[in-house]
């Protein structure tokens, strides 16, 4: 009988997965966990590593070579989205890789836009370029890391709705619910970067006010929610729940409405509650900004 229990062990033992061959073979379940081996190969998610190489390259040059590499990653940027819904390819893989992206190349363009700066290479006044590059490096931190990264910690971890995040300021609701004020800010932001880097006055200073208004708008929704996040618990004040807007999951701050990568259960966060405190916490959210 021992023996013959032994034998069941080891036959069972030799038909289970591995953990990797596990994670990678089954279909996500509803907490949106697990990822199919061919999600690595969904056209929308090819197109974000092709917009990876087009950094690359970009980092490895400078000047209207940056640019044209820059601009061929932020174009592709516009059809990552669009294969995924046309295709039924939206998946937590793709998610991922477009927010990630998005961020690392914003940071790029004003790093490189800072470097134009100090060099001497720019338009830029000698006299204001020390502080003109203080402030592109200090966007880097507010708006790119800290501002986005709080927006995401409430969103993915504790399930807040991205649109309940500083909406009672008239900036952040029409940066969020606009697409004409969000199409405008975006491309601003970016060309205000390529405007210095290829010492272009004309385009840095078309660019100029809705460069200010994205770095506004993220910065007085990074002061909304600051004194908001709490780990255990969170409250929204009720004028912010009344906007009637509801945001399209997958939606991305960088080009409107482009990308729908995330999955129905990639904002789900399950944990355990005490009754006490269940009906203060939100578990789930409607929707992904940037």
């Amino acid at each position: 009988a021992i023996l013959a229990q032994a034998s069941r062990f080891v036959a069972q033992a030799h038909s289970r997965p591995t953990a990797p061959q596990a994670f990678l073979s089954r279909a996500p379940d509803d907490s949106g966990h697990g990822m199919r081996f061919q999600e690595l190969f969904y056209l929308a998610n090819i197109i974000d590593y092709a917009r990876i190489i087009t950094l690359s390259w970009a980092v490895n040059s400078d000047g209207y070579e940056f640019a044209m590499w820059y601009s061929v990653s932020y174009i592709l940027d516009a059809f990552d989205g669009y294969a995924a819904r046309a295709l039924n390819q939206e998946s937590r893989l793709g998610y991922y890789l477009d927010m990630v992206i998005d961020r690392a190349s914003s940071c790029l363009c004003l790093h490189f836009a800072a470097k134009a700066v100090l060099s001497g290479a720019t338009f830029v006044p000698v006299t204001v370029a020390a502080p003109v590059a203080l402030i592109l490096r200090i966007l880097i931190v507010l708006v790119e890391l800290v501002a986005h990264g709080a927006v995401m910690f409430l969103s993915e971890v504790l399930g807040v709705h991205q649109k309940q995040m500083g909406y009672d300021y008239w900036i952040v609701r029409q940066y969020l619910s606009d697409k004409r004020f969000l199409g405008w800010a975006c491309f601003s932001f970016e060309g205000f970067g390529l405007g210095l880097i290829m010492n272009s006055a004309p385009l840095a200073l078309i660019s100029l006010p809705g460069f200010v208004f994205r770095a506004l708008a993220n910065i007085t929704r990074l002061i909304a929610i600051v004194p908001l996040i709490d780990k255990e618990k969170v409250k929204w004040p009720e004028e912010q729940r009344r906007d009637g807007e509801v945001p399209r999951r997958g939606s991305s701050d960088r080009l409107g409405h482009h990308r729908a990568a995330s999955p129905s259960g990639a904002q789900v966060v399950r944990r355990p509650r005490s009754s006490s405190n269940a009906s203060s916490r939100t578990s789930s959210r409607d929707g992904k900004s940037e």
